[in-house]
């Protein structure tokens, strides 16, 4: 049997920037301390985080891995979903992580604006910005993909990060951007699928479901 490090991921208690690792470890079948933390006790804890943001993987009660990509990345690697022995297709893999947390920053770039502002750059992002964005990402599947996946033939922290960042804009929670907006995007929708119906996928959210 595989030795595992010892890890305890920290992060609020929401899905957001934390998520696609979590599922990249659960798929994976790695032990981990699911670490949510009240925004009460943010304030202090701040204080011993690398960049003073979340989420933190701590390794071995020691080592800190800050920044959301590179807490996936390892997390990835640890489950056998990141190709860390191809180069180019790690690459690949990672263009479509970046490309959706551009996409996150698109989102929340104008979040704390008045509300005339903010409906107004929703309105722009729901009929332009996102529509772009998606039919670039769909393209860039169908040209990578071997089968269901973003990348290849099998499932790599890529698809997990798109089902993710999708599961969120079904929620509604982002006002003026329609839950829907996704689903004309046939590659996009294949990978959500794909990764929606993984037996720990439907486990771990059945278990989560607020």
């Amino acid at each position: 049997m595989t030795a595992h490090p010892s890890l305890k991921l920290t992060y609020f208690d929401l899905r957001a920037r934390a998520e696609a690792t979590r599922l990249a470890l659960t798929i994976g079948g790695i032990p981990f301390e699911d670490h949510r933390v009240a925004r009460s006790e943010w304030p202090e804890l701040k204080k011993k985080t690398p960049f003073g943001q979340l989420p933190v993987l701590t390794v071995d009660g020691k080592t800190q891995i800050a920044q959301s990509h590179g807490v996936l990345r390892y997390a990835g690697a640890l489950a056998g979903l990141y190709p860390t022995a191809d180069a180019l297709k790690a690459a690949l893999v990672d263009q479509i992580v970046l490309q959706l947390e551009d996409m996150n920053g698109v989102i929340f770039s104008r979040s704390f604006a008045n509300d005339e502002e903010k409906m107004a750059a929703r309105r722009a992002i729901a009929e332009k910005t996102f529509p772009d964005m998606f039919a670039a990402m769909d393209a860039v599947i169908a040209k990578h993909t071997g089968g269901k996946w973003c990348v290849g033939d099998s499932m790599t922290v890529a698809d997990i990060s798109l089902y993710v960042f999708v599961t969120i804009m079904k929620t509604g929670v982002w006002d003026g951007i329609p839950a829907t907006l996704a689903d004309s995007y046939a590659h996009v929708m294949r990978v959500f699928n794909g990764v929606a119906s993984h037996p720990k996928v439907i486990e771990w959210e059945a278990a989560h479901r607020k």
